[in-house]
């Protein structure tokens, strides 16, 4: 019975999901670029970047630490990876961005599949794989917008079809890893449901311009299924007082990752393109150690 409610609670929220997708998309129309961009930019610093503001609560959750200076320590081997993540784009920034995308891509993949699979190095590129089909989805369907960036950043200047040649592979292997697992009855997931989802994703992304596509994704799909998971984890449910009491916990970190965002808005708003490369290193900055704690929260 527990099995089925869970199901049912997954149909429910998949649900959600698709209509406030479309509702999204339906919303741009009314928007010129500027309304747009912002908006796209309030979503991503507000649910996208509060989703990954609780690290510290859940490193100490999983790790059963109640020492005092336990914060301190965990705050400072954060702050130094994600200072050796600004080092690493700034001396080598191909391997940076493309570090940036397997990661990412596995973090999306793993927030999406983790709970129908079992842990294995299989499912690790399992996750990859589907995370670069989302990655490399968003990167074909917008790669007038996304090409200039990439050279900004690394001085590489890729066409459509290298997206085009990735996304294929990726989704190659994603699918027969995931034949091979029915195949030996280790999963148990309705694909033409998923399928279904990725051609939202392609409709969206498709439609939509590039910051808007992208928040609708980060946001809708993946950073509020994300803070519900870890305040189910947190205080063992979802409620309004479970949800205020990770609100609490996380708003000093994001009210320090505002400041920062704040200001790089204010240097170069008018810049859109520039501001959306350092919106890429700040992403990653925060992303490497996200990564890390989500995967130790997965696995406990």
């Amino acid at each position: 019975m527990d099995l089925e409610k869970k199901q049912q609670n997954i149909n429910t929220f998949s649900s959600f999901m698709i209509v406030a997708t479309f509702f999204s998309l339906w919303l741009s129309v009314y928007f010129d670029v500027q309304a747009e961009a912002f908006l796209s930019y309030f979503l991503i610093f507000t649910f996208g970047i509060f989703h990954g503001s609780n690290d510290l609560k859940l490193i100490q959750q999983t790790s059963g630490s109640s020492k005092k200076n336990f914060f301190l320590r965990a705050l400072i081997s954060y702050v130094t990876v994600i200072a050796l993540t600004v080092a690493f784009f700034s001396f080598f920034p191909v391997l940076a961005l493309g570090f940036f995308v397997l990661a990412s891509s596995y973090h999306f993949g793993e927030q999406h599949w983790a709970q129908y699979t079992e842990r294995s190095l299989l499912a690790y590129v399992f996750y990859t794989c589907y995370g670069m089909v989302i990655f490399f989805l968003l990167f074909y369907c917008q790669a007038d917008a996304v090409t200039p960036i990439i050279y900004e950043i690394t001085g590489i200047n890729l066409q459509a079809d290298h997206y085009l040649y990735t996304l294929a592979s990726s989704f190659g292997i994603f699918m027969l890893i995931y034949f091979w697992w029915l195949w030996k009855r280790k999963i148990k997931v309705n694909m033409i449901k998923e399928l279904f989802f990725l051609l939202v994703f392609f409709i969206v992304f498709k439609t939509a311009s590039l910051i808007w596509a992208f928040s609708i994704y980060f946001v809708i799909w993946h950073s509020i299924p994300s803070l519900m998971d870890q305040t189910r984890f947190l205080y063992g449910k979802i409620s309004k007082a479970s949800l205020l009491s990770y609100f609490r916990t996380s708003f000093i970190y994001w009210i320090f990752s505002m400041i920062g965002l704040a200001g790089l808005y204010y240097l170069f708003h008018d810049k859109q393109g520039l501001f959306l490369s350092i919106l890429i290193y700040f992403l990653a900055a925060i992303t490497f150690p996200h990564v890390i704690v989500m995967n130790r929260l997965n696995r406990s």
